[in-house]
């Protein structure tokens, strides 16, 4: 990594400040982006250690991924209000130590308020990392070749999230998938802080609390959004939980839309959405989020479910994924963001992670690893390195220096409720599928099972005939859950296909 970064990204002067604060930036997002799959292989450990109910489980990873989604725009004011250098140690030694608590948590609930503290941790350090590499790379071209190695730590870190997540539940504990952190964050620290320019204040620069309203409008109305599609992912879409907060987010954005037109120092100017290269950049990362966050959960679960992969193993499947996003990445940084632009890359990003989606919607009961997930794998790798440092760029592109942390908000807040949305809609339709799937095939499980009697001489009632019966009905129900997820992948592949034709 420290020869790609000498080579592509850091040739203008001087070289050396400009490579620490890249690779510094590289480690700090590599650590936000890695700690929203890490958790995910500890759980079952985190639930038999702590006690954990199985209502509590999901909320170690919601209370992460509510706090950063709710609280990533407030980042972006107080970037633009404390400068770059002085939010980056904040954010860095506070995920750090937020990570200390979790991992010596003694029960569920210091645990889930450590994670809540990451995440809001999270929401400051995301938008300040763009913010860097938007103010350190101003020339275009270094610019693009930055932002290239940037993104390639998004596909990086999802899925070393699985493989240190699942190294380390296996050989110590869950715990130590928190106390990387802190080896992490010191990298970080220690390799770039000193490079990142300090804040000048200037009079009548923007504070904290300019625009309150219309700060409290944005981060109750993204929290209201994430907490929405998170009820979709535990409940139902038609929940009349989930339908209340989907729907007082709408109208808390809508009525964010309208307080920043009359606000004298607005905490987002919709200039910052008006372009049409910026707001193209934010849709795209939205679906991209759904496609990698929403694919690689159900995929995770079908390799563990289905072929019984452990926790590590699971995650030396998806390196694959990392590798064609590491080298795509690479390559659209350096060849074809001068040459293509952004126009004709981010639909072609969002046409290949469709494509890869339509191949891993060909899983079945007898397919292997080979033939379809490795594939798909492949494909969206392609697809993620294309589109993610496209959108890192273009997102950020245009925008002042004091105003670069509100785009990065803006960025990280589209990634994250794709995320949000992505994970959901296949929770909810795999959920739904499956059960149809049983219902269209309880006839069949019947005459199986009366088949089964007759050929063992069994009663119904005998041990073995309750042998064969749950034998039966777990196999109808994993043919059901590996069925549902190949419609789910279509599902998912359709949206995204659409997105790349819009």
């Amino acid at each position: 990594m420290t020869l790609i970064l000498d080579t592509d990204a850091t040739r203008t002067a001087p070289p050396t400040p400009r490579r620490r604060v890249l690779v510094s930036a590289v480690i700090a997002q590599l650590m936000v982006v890695l700690d929203m799959t890490i958790i995910a292989i500890a759980l079952p450990d985190m639930q038999a250690d702590l006690a954990m109910t199985p209502a509590q489980q999901p909320w170690a990873v919601t209370a992460y991924t509510l706090a950063f989604g709710g609280l990533v725009l407030f980042g972006g004011r107080v970037v633009q209000a404390l400068g770059l250098r002085a939010c980056y140690a904040i954010a860095l030694s506070g995920f750090a130590l937020a990570s200390l608590a979790g991992g010596l948590a003694p029960s569920f609930a210091v645990l889930v308020t450590a994670r809540a503290v990451q995440g809001a941790f999270a929401a400051l350090l995301a938008p300040t990392v763009l913010a860097l590499v938007s103010s350190t790379f101003p020339d275009h071209r270094a610019r693009a070749r930055a932002f290239s190695v940037l993104g390639a730590t998004g596909g990086l870190g999802a899925a070393a999230g699985l493989l240190i997540g699942g190294a380390l539940t296996d050989a110590l504990s869950w715990r130590w998938s928190l106390y990387v952190n802190l080896a992490i964050a010191a990298a970080a620290l220690l390799i770039g802080v000193r490079q990142v320019p300090a804040a000048a204040r200037e009079p009548g620069q923007d504070r904290v609390d300019d625009d309150l309203l219309g700060l409290l409008l944005g981060c109750a109305g993204i929290f209201s959004i994430v907490f929405g599609l998170d009820r979709a992912q535990q409940h139902s879409w038609t929940a009349r939980e989930t339908i209340a907060w989907l729907g007082a987010g709408v109208v808390l954005l809508a009525l964010l839309v309208l307080c920043e037109h009359r606000a004298e120092r607005p905490v987002l100017p919709l200039w910052i959405l008006a372009s049409p290269a910026r707001a193209a950049s934010y849709a795209a990362q939205f679906f991209a989020g759904a496609a990698q966050m929403g694919g690689l959960v159900q995929l995770t679960a079908y390799l563990q479910r289905h072929f019984g992969y452990s926790p590590l193993r699971t995650g030396v499947a998806f390196l694959p994924m990392v590798g064609t996003v590491i080298v795509t990445a690479l390559v659209v940084g350096r060849l074809l963001v001068p040459r293509l632009g952004a126009r004709v890359l981010l639909p072609t990003g969002l046409l290949v992670e469709g494509l890869a989606l339509l191949v891993l919607s060909g899983v079945s009961f007898d397919a292997d690893y080979t033939r379809i997930a490795l594939p798909g794998l492949l494909v969206i790798g392609v697809g993620v390195g294309i589109t993610t440092p496209v959108a890192f760029n273009r997102g950020t592109d245009g925008v002042p220096a004091e105003r670069s942390g509100l785009a990065s908000a803006v960025l990280s807040a589209s990634q994250q409720i794709g995320s949000s949305f992505g994970v959901a809609l296949l929770a909810a339709h795999i959920a739904h599928a499956a059960g149809d799937y049983a219902s269209e095939h309880a006839g069949e499980l019947q005459q199986r099972v009366t088949e089964a009697l007759a050929g063992a001489r069994a009663t119904p009632d005998s041990e073995a005939g309750r042998a064969i019966i749950a034998r039966l009905r777990e196999d109808l129900v994993a043919h059901a859950q590996v069925s549902a997820c190949a419609s789910g992948f279509a599902l998912l592949a359709r949206i995204l296909l659409g997105a790349a034709a819009v």
